[in-house]
């Protein structure tokens, strides 16, 4: 499997020097799997050589003049859930490529040795007096002879007849949904874990690693992959279910004991002792404030701590009403109809509403709603956007609905209304997408995500079908990212949806996935939040 290029070169070796045959992802050489007691992070190290650069332009998924966040915990855990779908678009079937630099002869070191000046234990460099002289060799070097890892009895248990590059695809999936495990990602019970469950994860972890890829990038001869594929299930006993991997709740405890540092002489070994009694200090003056709050007593004779508490279950601190209605305040733009129906897709929003062009209504960027987890996890608040200018970009967010026959679909948002005609009407219209077959043997389809299309209500049809979902119909916002597979197979493997052709026939031949991965809900950071 190459990188869908003809400019960039096949790896020849994997990380034990084992020749490989045709594995190029790009350029990827093994995978390292990182786990802590609170996070799984599975990161991929890249080998590219200078004369295979990355995209042929770069070497680096980001320029270098892009300055990044630090990742943290969570945010490796996001890149995670899109790395599948990277790597869809990025690899493809083996093609029969030349070998590289084939007119040209290797070379060897013809060095004059020079006598030791410092006796026998002196270790000759390999230079001579003028350098290292390079010369033609006299015999060519034979070509690596490539391992057929697609004929081994393991991967025709592990795979069947699925072809290498759906092989490396359906890894990274089962990395993704084995991170998510981990993290309980879109699941409806996040505090308890079963010891079956526990086992099923411990084995599913360590077929991962010791089957899978061990297989396809060679051993991954680390401690954080022993850990996982051995001793994850002494973990899970050990600690109970795991929580979300983020460090910044006790990196946040460092500033209690900065603040007791500079309260000390900086100097000598006695500053820890310093520190001591500067927290034993402030320990004592908190028990005194607090004491001191005890003994107060309000004007009917209660205690001040517990007219407090009282006031605070007064004011609905337990949820047995229903949830409060979210606030419509939102800033928005007055137009009518027909300057609605020039922006990109909209020509249909009259005859869609049933008003003339003269009818005005009030358009917001966004909406907030309760939303509903089909895996049954409380109801959160979330904002769907269609806006062209959100922090400077468009953005335009994904939402499933119940239609009118309350059936399930998914849209994407194109304009929400507040009023119309003066009135106060709550409705988001929507472009419609349809789930199409996907092709056959489909990693990312057998891993939960659904390949997706644009609606078009007639063959001619040049855009999307139109519909008006009121806000209560709304149920999420969903993840969905182009089939970057057929979009490279378009467009070549610099394609992305901003540099491609925005036309009828483009619009007809393009498709999506729903990303399954994405941890729309996970554990929290820890119990008591």
């Amino acid at each position: 499997m190459y990188l869908q290029h003809p400019n960039l070169s096949p790896l020849m070796s994997c990380t034990d020097g084992r020749p490989v045959s045709g594995v190029c992802v790009p350029s990827l050489c093994y995978v390292v799997v990182i786990l802590t007691h609170q996070q799984l992070a599975v990161s991929l190290l890249l080998r590219t050589p200078p004369a295979a650069i990355w995209l042929t332009c770069c070497r680096f998924f980001v320029p270098p003049t892009v300055k990044q966040l630090q990742m943290t915990g969570r945010l490796w855990r996001y890149g995670l859930a899109m790395m599948p779908h990277m790597m869809a678009g990025v690899c493809g079937p083996a093609e029969d490529l030349p070998p590289p630099h084939s007119d040209v002869a290797p070379a060897r070191a013809d060095v004059d040795r020079r006598p030791s000046i410092l006796g026998d234990e002196e270790l000759d460099d390999g230079h001579g007096p003028e350098g290292a002289v390079l010369s033609a060799a006299e015999e060519f070097l034979p070509e690596p002879v490539a391992f057929d890892v697609v004929s081994t009895a393991k991967y025709k248990r592990l795979f069947g007849t699925l072809p290498l590059h759906r092989a490396v695809l359906d890894v990274f999936c089962r990395m993704a949904a084995l991170g998510g495990r981990l993290m309980g990602d879109n699941i409806g019970q996040t505090t308890r874990m079963s010891e079956q469950q526990m086992r099923s994860l411990a084995r599913e972890a360590q077929e991962f690693v010791i089957d899978y890829v061990d297989l396809l990038f060679g051993p991954a001869h680390t401690t954080k992959a022993h850990r996982l594929a051995n001793h994850l299930l002494a973990a899970l006993f050990d600690n109970g279910n795991l929580w979300e991997g983020d460090t910044s709740e006790n990196e946040a405890l460092h500033g209690a004991c900065k603040r007791m540092y500079c309260r000390t002489n900086k100097r000598g070994p006695t500053i820890v002792l310093q520190m001591m009694r500067a927290t034993e200090t402030q320990c004592e003056v908190l028990r005194e404030l607090r004491k001191m709050k005890d003994d107060v007593v309000d004007s009917n004779g209660d205690d001040a701590l517990f007219g407090l508490l009282e006031e605070v279950v007064g004011a609905d601190d337990v949820a047995t009403a229903p949830p409060a209605a979210l606030a419509r305040s939102h800033r928005g733009v007055r137009m009518r109809v027909m300057d609605a129906e020039e922006l990109p897709g909209m020509a249909g929003l009259g005859e869609l509403l049933g008003k003339d062009g003269d009818c005005s209504l009030v358009v917001s960027s966004s909406f907030t709603f309760y939303c509903k987890f089909e895996w049954g996890a409380e109801a959160v608040v979330q904002t769907a956007c269609a806006t062209e200018s959100y922090l400077g970009k468009p953005r335009y967010d994904h939402v499933w609905y119940t239609d009118t026959n309350c059936q399930r679909r998914l849209g994407w948002s194109r304009l929400v209304v507040r009023m119309l005609g003066g009135v106060v009407d709550d409705f988001v219209v929507v472009h419609r997408m349809e789930e199409v077959p996907s092709r056959p043997d489909c990693p990312l389809t057998r891993w939960g995500c659904k390949r997706m299309a644009w609606s078009f209500l007639s063959p001619d049809a040049e855009w999307p079908a139109l519909a008006r979902v009121p806000l209560t119909s709304v149920l999420r916002v969903e993840h969905v990212v182009p089939d970057f597979e057929g979009l490279s197979d378009r467009h070549g493997l610099h394609a992305v949806p901003s540099n491609t052709p925005n036309t009828a026939v483009e619009r007809r031949v393009e498709r999506f996935f729903t990303n399954h991965f994405y941890p729309f809900t996970s554990r929290v950071l820890n119990p008591s939040s």
